[in-house]
């Protein structure tokens, strides 16, 4: 008996809750992390990303000539470029215009600038038809589209899905490719905190990828206070049946 009730105490005290703490979002605690501010850095186009550029114009012969419209007679349509290990890209009877670096502003206004040679009323709109973000772990598997540019960690995670209850708010790990080539970025941040928003984490950019692993020892944890009370009550009544048990034996 002695025995069987130092096992019921040990799994209980082993025993943990996921509390709210663990799952509310934008926390004031100053005992959270405390991440300053900082200014919003717009994508910078890298190799063997793709570009979606749009040629508007009232000359239909030169859209054609250029590929842009993929041979409809439409004035306004568009064509896929990928950009080369050499940071540039190849149009038709224009050189390579390099790309890598700028942003897709700045990559519209080259673009349009080399054109204007040829079309003098050339428009240039640049896209990227890469334009995805990736998730991993406990809260969502896939590929999602970052479909406005400043698309916030809150409203990636909603496009995922819910947020499931025994992942680690506290350790979301971003994997960001390196602009300057090489090894990614990997950072690591606790998105319970309200110092996330404006801060370095708060956006998301193309080709990131963020992990949400599972809350460490998990398998011990109890998502809420009610599941903690229905423990107790199991191992209280698994107690009981064993000692009757014993009893009738006798």
């Amino acid at each position: 008996m002695r025995s069987l009730i130092a096992v019921v105490l040990l799994l209980l005290l082993g025993t943990s809750c996921i509390t709210n703490k663990s799952t509310t979002y934008l926390q004031t605690d100053e005992k959270l992390p405390q991440y300053p501010k900082a200014p919003y850095t717009y994508y910078r186009i890298q190799k063997n990303d793709q570009l979606v550029i749009r040629l508007l114009s009232l000359n239909e012969e030169a859209t054609a000539i250029f590929n842009l419209d993929n041979g409809s007679s439409s004035s306004s349509s568009s064509y896929t470029y990928r950009v080369y290990d050499d940071g540039t890209i190849d149009i038709p009877f224009v050189e390579s215009i390099p790309v890598v670096g700028l942003t897709i502003r700045e990559a519209s206004k080259v673009i349009e600038a080399r054109l204007k040679d040829f079309v003098p009323d050339a428009m240039v709109k640049v896209a990227l038809a890469n334009d995805k973000f990736y998730m991993l772990g406990v809260s969502g598997k896939g590929a999602y589209p970052l479909y406005k540019e400043k698309l916030n960690i809150f409203q990636a995670l909603a496009l995922t899905g819910s947020m499931a209850t025994n992942a680690d708010r506290k350790r979301v790990r971003l994997i960001r490719p390196n602009p300057e080539g090489g090894r990614p970025i990997v950072k690591q941040f606790d998105l319970r905190t309200i110092s996330i928003i404006d801060s370095e984490y708060y956006y998301v950019q193309p080709n990131d990828v963020l992990y949400v692993g599972p809350i460490k020892g998990d398998f011990w944890k109890i998502e809420n206070y009610s599941a903690a009370v229905g423990t107790l009550s199991t191992s209280l009544n698994f107690l009981v049946s064993v000692v009757n048990l014993g009893f009738s034996f006798r």
